[in-house]
């Protein structure tokens, strides 16, 4: 109902006679809680061109990353007869989530390619190491992003930007139980042509919340206190199952 009543909200402060670029979302906060299993938002709003009214790459793409962290991608070799890691390539800035949609214009053509054409989010495909000149680059760089896409942390493809007539669109996107905390940036970007027009970012955040966030600020804030209350809850559980098995 909420978000209803925002599209209708955004209808009417934006005609179509004079329509701007408005953007907003769904939540501006995803709370993890112990039966976390993953959360979808919305991410919709106005563009100032009307769809399909000009040329054939009009359109909406949006990109949702964050946070940026160390990244370390290793090499395994096989040195006598162990498979074993061997040298590697530390990322410094690499998101550790991306997800990107696009509207029909551009949702049927190789990511890669769109992104590259208009300078969105290369940084994600082709992250900077630390250091100077590193020998196979682009392999540890192929290496991050597959390792992302495989654990569901980076898009392989376009998601679906739809839209609700000539200006109001709206899409869905899906954190899944794994999205790491932090904040993110969204990122909507209007496409004519072979520019963009308009370009709007904005914040959301990634949060522990309830007994989850408790455990969570102890480990970071105590964290030789929460190592050793671990080792005494580990021997009180170990005392306790040889009891039990004792008396059975």
């Amino acid at each position: 109902m909420r978000l209803l009543a925002a599209i209708v909200l955004l209808a009417a402060a934006a005609p179509a006679s004079a329509a701007q670029f408005v953007v907003d979302v769904s939540e501006r906060t995803v709370a993890i809680t112990a039966g976390f299993t993953g959360a979808e938002l919305v991410v919709f709003g106005t563009a100032a061109q009307a769809q399909g009214s000009v040329g054939e790459e009009h359109g909406v793409i949006v990109v949702i990353r964050g946070p940026e962290q160390p990244t370390v991608v290793r090499r395994k070799e096989r040195q006598y007869g162990v498979w074993a890691n061997h040298g590697g390539v530390t990322f410094p800035e690499a998101p550790a989530f991306v997800w990107v949609a696009a509207s029909e214009a551009f949702a049927d053509r190789p990511l890669a390619e769109v992104l590259a054409r208009y300078r969105i989010g290369q940084d994600f495909l082709a992250p900077t190491p630390a250091g100077g000149d590193i020998g196979a680059l682009d392999m540890f760089q192929a290496a991050l992003v597959r390792r992302k896409q495989v654990n569901g942390l980076y898009s392989a493809e376009f998601g679906r930007v739809e839209f609700l007539g000539e200006h109001l669109f709206r899409t869905r996107v899906m954190f899944p139980a794994n999205v790491p905390v932090g904040s993110y940036r969204i990122e909507v970007f209007e496409l004519r042509d072979a520019n963009v027009v308009n370009v709007t970012a904005s914040a959301l955040h990634v949060r522990k919340a309830g007994l989850e966030a408790a455990v969570f600020r102890f480990a970071h804030d105590f964290p030789i206190l929460h190592g050793l209350v671990a080792i005494v809850l580990a021997l009180m559980a170990g005392w306790l199952a040889g009891a039990v098995a004792r008396r059975t």
